[in-house]
């Protein structure tokens, strides 16, 4: 599943990285589930099917990369199964298929550091974790990557430090950036905290055209209801005020959202609501 669009001189791809399953219950936190269930069914084990997309952006300068995928082929076996994690599926070979090498990547950006939204960074082969991308910059919040690195017992199950964060740090690739700023022409990182204390969005521009890889912030285009927050957002209070700021900025500006677990929708444009909800405009 893909979807190419020009923005300008920009080229902007929204594409799958494969799927997995997750409880539906943390997914929409303290939703009862006669209510979540109706936006996603769950399976006789209460998981919902979850996307893993991603955004190949093409600008004049740079070609990047925007999240990494759950990195499936270096789960354990029982990891595949309670994530319904197809280990042959990843961000490389999606991208081959659309004809872009891992190696022309020259800057990949990550929302936040969960394994997944950064365990395709890298790969298995043999007993050795391997950058995916090896000519390529990655940018990160540097408080995300200091909290990952010193994630305690209630966070850590979120991060694969070993596998998907050290191989990064002694590869020297890391560019860790503090706040807002603007990486390269076109394409700025903005904080949005909620989901962990230093997550971050990204939004592609060029001219009057805007594209927003919201990340957790909106998991899906199920989460725009401001109390569907997932039990995972560690700081939800966070993601309740940060989701609305931005997903009203989203409306009147008209940006284009891209979400990094709708099974079903890569992105759509937004419209307000009753009571704060937000829903998918018909293109």
């Amino acid at each position: 599943m893909a979807d190419c669009r020009q923005f300008g001189d920009i080229e902007v791809t929204a594409f799958s990285a494969g799927r997995c399953k997750l409880d539906g219950g943390t997914m929409f936190g303290v939703v009862p589930r006669a209510i979540w269930s109706r936006e996603m069914a769950p399976d006789d084990e209460n998981r919902i099917w979850l996307g893993l997309t991603c955004l190949l952006v093409k600008t004049l300068d740079e070609t990047i990369l925007i999240e990494s995928g759950i990195g499936g082929g270096k789960l354990t076996k029982k990891y595949q199964e309670i994530f319904a994690a197809d280990p042959s599926e990843g961000v490389a070979k999606s991208l081959g298929e659309m004809g872009t090498d891992p190696e022309n990547v020259d800057r990949v950006i990550l929302t936040h550091l969960h394994m997944d939204h950064a365990g395709g960074a890298t790969y298995l082969a043999g007993n050795d974790f391997r950058l995916t991308f090896p000519n390529a910059r990655y940018t990160v919040q540097r408080l995300e990557w200091e909290d990952a690195l010193g994630a305690d017992r209630q966070t850590v199950r979120g991060y694969h430090v070993n596998e998907d964060l050290l191989p990064l740090e002694r590869a020297g690739v890391l560019d860790l950036v503090e706040g807002d700023m603007e990486v390269c022409p076109g394409v700025e990182v903005f904080l949005t905290p909620g989901h962990t204390r230093a997550h971050q969005s990204v939004l592609v521009h060029s001219g009057e055209e805007k594209v927003c890889f919201v990340g957790d912030l909106v998991p899906t285009s199920h989460h725009m209801h401001p109390v569907f927050i997932m039990a995972f957002d560690l700081y939800p209070r966070d993601t309740y005020r940060v989701r609305q700021e931005v997903l009203g900025r989203a409306e009147s500006e008209h940006w284009l959202l891209a979400w990094p677990h709708d099974p079903d929708r890569l992105w759509g444009y937004v419209q307000a609501g009753k009571r704060g909800n937000y829903t998918v405009m018909e293109e």
